[in-house]
């Protein structure tokens, strides 16, 4: 006897059931349709599509022309506050930068072997005072040219 599987004579597989699938989904569907007809005769189909609601006048150009400049607005936000932010920290190491410089200094002046190495190692660390002191002020400047950039106008 042949191995292979002659289709001829055999169903394929599940096809018992198939005949009576078929016909459970025909009973449900006109079962079911019977019942909404009945349902839609006592009451509205309340579980229909809901109204649309009036369209505003704008355009679809316009809403996305909105939703573009609202979004540019929000970027530039960002980047104001972002630039305040790192100013904002870059003052902060300065200022402790100078800090730890001036007790640094301190402890250095404090061992120093004579008068005029003191004095010198002040003298050094005065002008690195004035450079902080003129780094300081630059990022005040640009901290005043960042608030005083104006904001992009709203619609």
């Amino acid at each position: 006897m042949d191995t292979k599987h002659d289709s001829s004579r055999r169903a394929p597989s599940g096809s018992r059931h198939a005949g009576t699938a078929t016909r459970a989904l025909l009973v449900a569907v006109l079962g079911g349709s019977a019942f909404l007809t009945h349902a839609q005769s006592v009451a509205p189909n309340r579980y229909g599509t809901p109204a649309v609601p009036p369209i505003a006048n704008d355009s679809a150009l316009e809403r996305q022309q909105k939703a573009a400049a609202e979004a540019q607005r929000n970027q530039d936000a960002a980047s104001r506050r972002a630039e305040q932010d790192r100013i904002g920290m870059a003052v902060d190491a300065n200022r402790q930068r100078l800090e730890a410089d001036r007790a640094r200094t301190e402890r250095q002046r404090a061992t120093a072997a004579n008068p005029a190495e003191s004095e010198r190692m002040r003298l050094d660390f005065e002008q690195r005072r004035q450079a902080a002191e003129r780094e300081r002020e630059e990022l005040e400047r640009q901290r005043a040219a960042s608030e005083a950039r104006p904001a992009p106008p709203e619609p």
